[in-house]
């Protein structure tokens, strides 16, 4: 699932990098995909979530592209019908050794749990 998240965000041009490819200062905006945690529903070992991550980064000097780059983020993601918008996203804080302004924003993706 996490390449066809990639594929959509690439197709829409929203720059997307895995966990730790990014290399240097950020000096275009572009958001890094990251699975997080599974976690099964209550009382089950056969269903449940995972969690995916879109960690959004936009220079330091362009803080007013924040919010416009979160739409399209989130217009893209609603194209894919098998994850869904938590409504958790963190607030705007700044990452010093890339130089940008950084927040995420949260999906569930709902699965058969393996093993």
């Amino acid at each position: 699932m996490w390449k066809k998240i990639y594929d959509k965000l690439k197709e829409k041009g929203l720059n997307p990098y895995p966990p730790g490819k990014h290399l240097g200062e950020c000096i275009e905006r572009y958001c890094v995909i990251k699975e997080n945690s599974q976690v099964p529903y209550f009382n089950s070992n056969k269903t449940g979530y995972k969690i995916i991550d879109i960690i959004v980064l936009v220079p330091d000097n362009s803080y007013i592209s924040i919010s416009p780059y979160m739409k399209e983020i989130k217009a893209a993601m609603k194209e894919l019908n098998f994850i869904r918008k938590t409504g958790n996203e963190t607030p705007v804080i700044t990452d010093d050794s890339k130089k940008a302004y950084t927040l995420s924003i949260e999906y569930q993706l709902m699965k058969k749990l393996e093993g």
